[in-house]
């Protein structure tokens, strides 16, 4: 985890760079898929389909779930598309492993990132 933090836009606390790398990548891939600039492949579908599939219980997004969905496309999935989508979600894993880094609106976005991936075709 880095100490180092970057000022955010919206608020007077300083945020913490993980979860700042993860928002802009998240954010930064949805707009490319938005405007047609980025489209998943068949194993990004596929994970993004595994991860949906994991969280249909509970509607969580885990750091847990992440791994294993990334550990199937093994790596493939870094190579893909420049390996976006695999980072996006690598980005992820440290913000949701720790709670204080977590920020819901990031979890969100990623969660409209995957269905987003997941739905394409």
């Amino acid at each position: 985890m880095s100490l180092t933090s970057v000022e955010p836009k919206t608020s007077l606390f300083p945020e913490p760079v993980t979860t700042d790398r993860a928002r802009h990548r998240v954010e930064a891939l949805m707009a490319d898929f938005r405007t047609g600039s980025w489209q998943p492949t068949p194993l990004e579908r596929r994970i993004a389909h595994l991860l949906i599939t994991s969280a249909a219980g509970d509607g969580m997004l885990t750091a847990r779930r992440i791994r294993a969905a990334l550990w199937e496309g093994a790596v493939a999935i870094t190579q893909e598309n420049g390996g976006r989508f695999a980072q996006a979600l690598g980005d992820l894993v440290p913000v949701l492993d720790d709670p204080q880094l977590a920020a819901l609106d990031v979890v969100d976005a990623a969660a409209e990132l995957i269905a987003a991936a997941a739905g394409s075709a």
